[in-house]
């Protein structure tokens, strides 16, 4: 996710950051950088995240496009996009991304033909890597009670979309995990263990298979400059046998970094993992300006991509940019990060120059 706090960081011990299948991999990461990237590479799923609409919704926000009003989903579809992801909270905070109403959006979603790949955060607010904040109903817990409470909290979870006739497709569990979950219980410690963490994992996964045999299963970490330490964290996973199918990964190039070779690195050093690879978040800019009070997340030239500049056509050839290069490199599917988060009265956004809509809510013609 992007949030104003978020930080991007692993703050592992450069000691422990290598294991044997590390280092195989990383041989064929240095070559990824004179590897050609293809013209004609496609990518398999195209999605985006729309986890603030159901609030948009409430809040009277309304989309355009040729100067009609339009529903969002049609003009997603208009766009080329086929899968919709949608966070979960568990008792939010702010109200909002509760199981009911990201119940009542799946239904919507899978009545319009997209697929749905479900993001659970196990928290009650963001979790990325800096902050993966145990939910507060569980926070007496012992160590056994957390594995059991995680377990548990899946199983009703996927049991309430199934009854509903909305299953999802895909499930991550957990969101942006790089250091761990339900800190402090599974966060990975300085030393590189990471065996409570796995543990919790590996419970959430089980149910997944148990529950909803037909989905995929995502694990979530940022895709960072330093490639060594994701390759290191999908070993241990492995390691530890995590029954999962899809990497995710998320890529900011104003968090991350504005080398677009850090996909293409790190998605080719992943590929010998043998696992489909997303990038499941990603934006960019279509202009530099405001249109609310809430400040932007972007809003200087020094965070944008050399070459890539922050207009319409600028966001398109990003998108174009981090789809090929991204199936170029090994990888499935690439997923834009509420890409209708335009503001409102009652909505100020940060995002709204990420956005795939002017500032009067007109579809800029944004497409996969």
């Amino acid at each position: 996710m992007i949030r104003a706090e978020r930080c991007i960081f692993f703050g592992m011990q450069a000691a422990v950051r290598v294991l044997h299948l590390g280092i195989v991999i990383l041989c064929l990461f240095v070559s990824c950088r004179t590897a050609a990237v293809k013209n004609d590479a496609a990518i398999v799923y195209r999605g985006a995240d729309i986890s603030y609409y159901y609030q948009q919704e409430q809040c009277g926000v309304k989309f355009f496009c040729d100067g009609t009003e339009t529903p969002l989903f049609a003009i997603l579809k208009d766009a080329g996009v086929n899968w919709i992801r949608l966070r979960l909270w568990h008792t939010p905070e702010n109200g909002w991304n509760t199981l009911s109403q990201t119940v009542s959006m799946a239904e919507r979603i899978k009545a319009a033909g997209f697929s749905f790949l479900l993001d659970i955060h196990y928290s009650d607010r963001w979790a990325d890597p800096a902050e993966q904040k145990i939910p507060a109903e569980w926070s007496g817990f012992d160590f056994s009670e957390l594995q059991n409470a995680v377990k548990s909290y899946t199983a009703f979870v996927l049991e309430a979309f199934s009854a509903a006739g909305c299953a999802p497709d895909m499930v991550q569990t957990g969101n942006e995990i790089a250091n761990g979950m339900l800190f402090p219980y599974g966060k990975i410690r300085d030393d590189g263990n990471c065996d409570d963490f796995m543990s919790l994992l590996t419970g959430a996964v089980e149910i997944v298979r148990l529950k909803c045999s037909s989905a995929k299963v995502m694990l979530h970490i940022p895709c960072d400059s330093d490639s060594e330490r994701v390759v290191w964290w999908y070993s241990q996973a492995q390691a530890h046998a995590i029954d999962y199918d899809v990497i995710g990964l998320s890529f900011y190039s104003f968090f991350t970094g504005t080398d677009f070779d850090i996909v293409s690195d790190t998605v080719y050093a992943l590929s010998a993992f043998g696992k489909e690879i997303c990038i499941v978040e990603t934006s960019y800019p279509w202009t530099l300006d405001w249109n609310d009070s809430e400040n932007n997340l972007v809003g200087r030239v020094e965070q944008l991509i050399p070459g890539f500049y922050a207009t319409k056509e600028g966001q398109q050839q990003y998108l174009d940019e981090i789809c090929r290069r991204t199936a170029a490199s090994g990888g499935n599917g690439v997923f834009w990060w509420e890409p209708q988060a335009v503001c409102a009265e009652a909505f100020p956004s940060a995002l709204e120059n990420l956005s795939w809509f002017d500032f009067d809510n007109t579809y800029l013609g944004i497409h996969f």
